[in-house]
């Protein structure tokens, strides 16, 4: 082999090895906010590269749809191997019980490595559009090819270069067109959702197969490549990638869609689930103070017993007397007095709950003074924030829940702290924890209820985990009328 062949020779080992970096690269990009930790995406995109890179070194026969089928299937195992879920699926942290763990999310990653494949494809049919132009523009002009063999290789070089930075912008630019369509990254798929994504994968992957297999056959006939002998062969093609990844675009937009739909129908059947329970609280409130105004009726008359039977020395049955109505005083008074009968309920209703679950329960909550704020939010605020604060406090030794509230001026702060062993995983779209219990779903209507309210106030909230505290604070800028 001549020195202008080893040089021909390693260009053309360059620009592909260049290339698959490339994929591998923007593969691992794409594939990090749909994974639990960014490494796993990375540590796949890496395993692309080195099996396209050891297959690369195999016969040629083995190269092409195959080759990158066979890496993807690899990505996918490794994907599948590395996230999963860290939870036994009955207490949502980290447990002894997860030593089996499951593949988290299965259907999704199906999907996305289909989805890679294609994408890889769809880039290399509408980059080889532009290769083609600058072919036969510059290198198969009669001016170049009548340069000395190293400036016309020199000429080469520079045309492989700009068609690896094509290839580069073309798949980025696909690739951000998905992201930004899918919003939902970190939700479950499930079958049924898969399969009418797939409907339209499949559809394309034939075409894929068909384009590949028409033109294995016709090389093998004629022992030329078909877009050699046929100029309109990738242009065919390309209007077809082009069109395919229209349709995938429109899927995945209609899938996103049925997403955000099933998710507002569930945020509004939480709502509902809490209207009704603040109906049943209110009335409570009313039975107490119906309850609180009969015996402040008979206070005059339990006076005047008390009073008789003192009068008669009758002190045992008069202290038997006070015992009684002091017992019920009591089943009538709230343990709490946050300046609105409605939270003095809903936490007496919270502290028994906790404490019938052995969780510490400590408040020191004030309802807003002056502010124009709406009994009904403030009870969703801490209808919510106490429910997932018992959930957390239950994987805990020593549990306990505190709750405080701060005003100051129009701002005012409401507190919800309890103790929690797990780690947190936030939603990248949202910011929203996420929890790896089966209604996870419903958890995360819980907290987006409270930033619901909490911007209608023209506030905000602020979740943190400082070691084995989970705090939730909630801001909420009141208004006084004039």
């Amino acid at each position: 082999m001549g020195q202008v062949d080893i040089y021909w020779d390693m260009a053309s080992r360059a620009v592909t090895i260049v290339s698959e970096a490339i994929s591998a690269c923007l593969f691992a990009q794409f594939m990090t906010p749909f994974l639990k930790k960014r490494r796993y995406a990375w540590e796949a995109g890496g395993v692309y590269f080195l099996v396209m890179l050891v297959i690369y070194l195999v016969p040629y026969e083995f190269s092409g749809t195959f080759a990158n089928m066979a890496a993807l299937l690899v990505v996918f195992a490794v994907i599948c191997l590395r996230d999963r879920n860290d939870c036994c699926g009955q207490c949502g942290v980290t447990c002894q019980k997860s030593k089996g763990r499951e593949i988290r999310n299965v259907e999704q990653k199906v999907f996305l490595v289909a989805l890679m494949d294609l994408i890889e494809w769809f880039t290399h049919g509408i980059t080889m559009i532009f290769r083609d132009i600058l072919f036969y523009t510059v290198l198969f002009s009669e001016e170049i090819m009548n340069k000395p063999s190293m400036v016309y290789w020199g000429y080469y070089l520079v045309v492989e270069m700009i068609y690896v930075a094509l290839r580069f912008v073309i798949m980025f630019f696909l690739f951000r067109l998905i992201d930004h369509v899918y919003i939902y990254k970190r939700e479950n798929m499930d079958k049924r959702e898969l399969a009418l994504l797939l409907t339209v994968l499949l559809s394309v992957l034939a075409g894929h197969f068909a384009f590949n297999y028409f033109f294995q056959i016709y090389s093998l006939d004629d022992q030329w490549h078909m877009w050699n002998m046929n100029l309109a062969y990738n242009w065919i093609k390309a209007l077809y990638q082009a069109a395919s990844f229209a349709a995938i675009l429109s899927s995945i937009v209609l899938y996103q869609s049925m997403k955000s739909s099933n998710r507002r129908e569930k945020e509004e059947a939480v709502l509902e689930e809490q209207i009704a329970s603040m109906k049943r609280h209110i009335s409570e409130v009313e039975t107490l103070y119906k309850d609180i105004r009969g015996i402040k009726h008979d206070m005059g008359n339990h006076v005047m017993v008390l009073e008789s039977l003192w009068q008669k020395g009758s002190q045992q049955e008069a202290a038997s007397y006070l015992a009684n109505l002091k017992e019920e005083f009591q089943e009538v008074s709230s343990g709490f007095r946050t300046g609105n009968p409605v939270t003095d309920v809903i936490l007496m209703e919270k502290e028994r709950e906790a404490r019938g679950k052995g969780i510490a329960f400590l408040c020191n909550f004030h309802y807003p003074e002056g502010g124009q704020v709406n009994a009904f939010d403030v009870s969703i605020i801490l209808t919510n924030g106490v429910n997932n604060a018992i959930e957390g406090a239950m994987t805990c030794s020593r549990p306990y829940i505190r709750i405080e509230s701060f005003q100051k001026n129009n701002a005012y702060l409401i507190e919800i702290k309890n103790c929690y062993t797990g780690k947190l995983l936030f939603d990248g779209e949202t910011g929203i924890p996420m929890t790896m219990k089966a209604d996870k779903e419903e958890h995360g209507c819980g907290i987006a209820n409270i930033r619901k309210v909490a911007r209608k106030y023209f506030g905000e909230i602020e979740i943190r985990q400082d070691g084995e505290d989970f705090v939730l604070h909630v801001m909420l800028m009141l208004q006084y009328p004039q």
